[in-house]
Formats: structure tokens, C-alpha cells, sequence
């Protein structure tokens, strides 16, 4: 059985170097990854052209079309029987396309969704902790998750009208996948994979609460899509304008907000303010949505 790694990446590429270079230290030999490059501006092309080894493919965009659209490019060009999705920032272990493989032995029908760890510095790659996500009961995460080629394909791959806008797509698929029979196997201590999240700069935080707007807005597409009660566990609208509301986000966290919590970020009260920020960025985003498909009162 052969494996296909897509990686799709974005303006990324000091990163990348870190991925691609774990990816091709592997236990197994017979596998391929190919990266989608979606229009990056970086010298990720540059970087790639370096690398000589004939198992890396490599597509690149004229332009940003979106993570849908850009995996749904590496499944229709992989020769390998079951795909694995990994994120750029994301470092994995020398086993991981193995453990990969051997899972999907058992069965079939099987999302095989591996957890991240969460780590700041590359140096901390290999290293255990409790900060780890990927669990997903409703659909299923691409950062590190693998489905068998045939079934991508008996599904349509991802929905591309999710467009360049980040959240929800990958669970969407999980959905329509887990319609046609597939079981999902959670693996705790094979597949193992860490996150880089870096340090905590301005640019970090302004990425972090620019993508909890965009979760926002397609928390409402994908809320439409499957009804209200989808809706009630997915895009939590009453909860998220609660909290917003009691806390009176919306006088100051783009006024002073924003400013005070880049200058504290050593103060005791950073974790927190930084969760009510992401909250209030993730109303945004719902409101915003919402008025452009009709009444904000819909859900």
C-alpha cells in the first residue's frame, strides 16, 4: 500500500523546510509528497527546486484559490492508495506515514486522525505535553489525518466553495464522508505529529484572531448547509454574542484592546484576555456572515 502526503502551504516557507525535511525521513520508502504551493510569495518555489528527491511533486497556483481548492489539486494528481493531509507548520515523526499505513490495514472504511502536539520552538520537536488538538467527533482535521484515495473521490474531495476563507471545510468532509460508511480511528501514540506555533509576536496574534474571523464566517456556511442543529453545536452564535455582549467587547478591544494585550504579553492576564479577543473576532466574523446572507436572526 503506498501513501500520498499532500501539504498544502502558503507564504510559509521557513517553515516548510522543517515539514518536508521530517516527511522524507521516513521508516518506509514507498510513499510520495506532494506540495501545493497556493500562490506564495516567499521563495517557497525556490526552496522546492532545492530539494532533490523524486518523491516530492510539486504544484504551485497562480494565485490563492484556498485550501479546498489546492488539496483537492494534490488527490487528483496522487498515485498513492491512501492520503494523508498535513499543515505546513506541522513537524511529524520518523513512523508517521508508516503508523498511517498500518491502521488502514484493519479496515477499509477508516479516518484515521492523528493528534498534534503543540510546541513553540523547533527544538522542542519529539518532545511530549498536554497542549494537543485534532479531536474532532463530528468531521475530521487536515492537519494530520489520512482517508483512502477512492473515497475522496466517491465524495467529491472538499467543498471549494468555501473559497480562500479558513474553518470548517475539513469538517464538512469528515461529515460526508462518515455519511457513506467510514468509522473513525483516533490515534493517540502512533502518527504522531507537532504543531509549530512559534512565539508569541504581533504577527502571530493578528494571524490567530484574523482566522478566528474567518472560523466565524464559515461556522454560519456550514451551519446553513446542514441546519439548526448543526448549528447549536457548531456555530455556538447565542454563547459567542453572550460573551461579547457581557464583556462590551466591541468598545474596546479594537480601540485599546488589541494594543494593550501586544504590550502584556508576559502579564498574568494575557491567556485570558487573548481567549475573550479570539471570541470577540469570532462574533465578528458570524455577524458579518450572517448579515450578507440574510437576517442576523436566522440561528
Amino acid at each position: 500500500m503506498k501513501a500520498s502526503v499532500i501539504v498544502v502551504t502558503f507564504n510559509r516557507a521557513p517553515i516548510l523546510v522543517h515539514c518536508i525535511d521530517k516527511l522524507l525521513n521516513q521508516s518506509v520508502d514507498d510513499y510520495e509528497v506532494i506540495v501545493v504551493d497556493d500562490g506564495s510569495t516567499d521563495g517557497t518555489e525556490d526552496l522546492i527546486k532545492k530539494i532533490d528527491d523524486k518523491r516530492v511533486l510539486y504544484l504551485k497556483n497562480e494565485k490563492n484559490m484556498g485550501q479546498p481548492f489546492s488539496r483537492n489539486r494534490g488527490i487528483k494528481i496522487a498515485n498513492g492508495e491512501v492520503i494523508i493531509f498535513v499543515d505546513s507548520d506541522v513537524l511529524v515523526h520518523k513512523n508517521f506515514v508508516e503508523d498511517h499505513l498500518k491502521i488502514h490495514e484493519r479496515n477499509d472504511k477508516l479516518i484515521v486522525q492523528g493528534l498534534v502536539r503543540h510546541i513553540r520552538d523547533i527544538k522542542d520537536y519529539n518532545k511530549m505535553n498536554l497542549k494537543i488538538d485534532g479531536l474532532c467527533l463530528s468531521g475530521l482535521v487536515t492537519q494530520n489525518v489520512s482517508v483512502r484515495r477512492k473515497w475522496l473521490l466517491e465524495v467529491g474531495g472538499l467543498d471549494e466553495s468555501f473559497g480562500t476563507i479558513m474553518g470548517y471545510e475539513d469538517i464538512e468532509l469528515g461529515r460526508r464522508l462518515k455519511g457513506i460508511g467510514l468509522k473513525t480511528v483516533y490515534s493517540w501514540r502512533r502518527c504522531l505529529a507537532w504543531h509549530m506555533d512559534g512565539r508569541e509576536t504581533d504577527e502571530r496574534l493578528e494571524s490567530v484572531f484574523n482566522k478566528a474571523f474567518m472560523f466565524g464566517r464559515n461556522a454560519v456556511k456550514f451551519s446553513r448547509m446542514y441546519g439548526k442543529k448543526v448549528a447549536m453545536r457548531h456555530l455556538k452564535k447565542n454563547y459567542v454574542f453572550f460573551i461579547n455582549k457581557i464583556l462590551g467587547t466591541e468598545y474596546w478591544v479594537e480601540k485599546k484592546g488589541l494594543n494593550y494585550l501586544k504590550t502584556h504579553k508576559n502579564g498574568f492576564s494575557y491567556p485570558i484576555l487573548k481567549w475573550i479577543i479570539k471570541y470577540y473576532y469570532r462574533g465578528k466574523g458570524i455577524k458579518e456572515a450572517l448579515k450578507e446572507e440574510g437576517s442576523i436572526y436566522d440561528y
